[in-house]
């Protein structure tokens, strides 16, 4: 059976051992010999359909993998069938429709229950209806006449509202807490034919990423969300990664440790500052130098009310400007609003790759009636679960101009 078929069967199980539960505890009575039959028989195919839905869904992961490998004519990526299968018969409309409702089946319904799967593995309880990371990392697969193919997944959708995917950081899906290792400088010395090798003194160290909650809500009309109606659930999906994205570059740049949120990219540096933009932009990239970091994803994050400077300054006097085909000195330079000022405006330079972003598990939602029942709408609640970390302190440098 494929994996779908497999979930479908675990949740009839699960239905019947539940309502056959309920029926023996209203009725204030023990199982029948039938009944406690019934129930072990049902209990142990649930048990055994666990362990083959967990081989199936490596098997397909492994198919998908090979499926992956193969692109068509135009590039693309081509989903195996069951991912078509699945992306047909899920959006996000079907899980707000739910959550309102209070009301689950078929592919939602398992969707829910590997969604809850993912929540307990990192630690969290749901309250309401999860989309699992199956669902948020799938490419949804868009065929337009004009615009031909688009492939995007939601987590995709998130980075690409950010400028955190150009600049070329480490991005982790995961289920569980990620534990990145970090190998400090290594010592290497000439040595004659018989002198030991020189010691180090290294340590290897670790960064750990668990999940944090990001909680975001909408207002969301009570007719819309009992409507199918592709336009709106692609709105809402939008709707939802513009905030989640804005809240994460955020956090980012800039210092949200006091909501919760993991170490801005600022925390524990000291500035270097200077009053001409040119000079310091080659300060932070000297400093990077010095430390060795010169290479891998290097480039810019550049605070929005920099913009002006930047654009206007000269690399060379008279000469060249500063920025070129938005880069400076070949290196991606790009700007955001979310970069907030260190006592005057800020930017960060480096290697991008050492800022590792993990998104945990699945994406919940819940409905609130009440809060805006009076205007005729729902109040959606989202929660997601981030974490980032800078592996390598010393990859990045920020300076302020002032």
């Amino acid at each position: 059976m494929k994996s779908k078929e497999i979930r479908e069967k675990i949740g009839e199980l699960t239905d019947r051992l539940v309502a056959l539960d309920d029926t023996v505890t209203k009725e204030n009575r023990s199982m029948t010999a039938d009944e406690t039959s019934a129930f072990e028989k049902d209990l142990a195919e649930r048990d055994a359909l666990k362990v083959e839905l967990d081989r199936q869904v490596k098997l397909e992961a492994i198919r998908a993998e090979q499926a992956a490998s193969k692109v068509s004519g135009s590039g693309i990526q081509i989903e195996n069938k069951e991912d078509r299968e699945v992306a047909k018969a899920f959006t996000f409309g079907d899980a707000v429709r739910a959550a309102f409702t209070g009301k689950m089946d078929g592919v939602v319904r398992e969707m829910h229950q590997e969604g809850e799967m993912e929540m307990a593995r990192v630690g969290q309880s749901s309250n309401g209806i999860v989309i699992p990371s199956q669902i948020l990392n799938r490419a949804a697969i868009t065929v337009s006449s004009t615009t031909g193919i688009e492939e995007k997944s939601f987590v995709q959708g998130v980075y690409a509202q950010t400028i955190l995917g150009d600049l070329g950081i480490t991005k982790l899906s995961t289920t569980t807490d990620a534990r990145i290792p970090i190998i400090p400088s290594v010592t290497t010395q000439w040595e004659t034919e018989t002198s030991d090798a020189a010691d180090g003194g290294s340590v290897m160290t670790k960064k750990d990423l668990a999940p944090k909650r990001l909680a975001t809500y909408l207002d969301y009309s009570k007719q819309a969300a009992m409507q199918h109606n592709q336009s709106l659930e692609n709105a809402l999906q939008s709707a939802i990664q513009q905030a989640v994205a804005a809240k994460l570059e955020y956090a980012v740049f800039s210092d949200d440790s006091g909501n919760g949120a993991f170490s801005y990219l600022g925390s524990g540096k000291t500035p270097i500052t200077n009053a001409a933009i040119t000079a310091l932009i080659l300060a932070t990239m000297e400093e990077v130098i010095g430390n060795n970091h010169n290479f891998g994803n290097l480039g810019f994050a550049i605070s929005h009310d920099m913009f002006s400077d930047v654009h206007t300054a000269a690399q060379v006097s008279g000469v060249n400007p500063l920025l070129v085909n938005n880069m400076i000195m070949g290196l991606t330079a790009k700007f955001s609003t979310q970069i907030a000022d260190i006592t005057n405006p800020a930017l960060y330079y480096g290697d991008w790759s050492k800022l590792y972003i993990a998104q945990f598990g699945g994406l919940e939602i819940l409905v609130d009636p009440y809060t805006q029942a009076i205007g005729g709408k729902n109040r959606l609640v989202l929660n997601s679960y981030w974490d980032a970390s800078l592996v390598q302190d010393a990859a990045i440098s920020v300076g302020t101009l002032g």
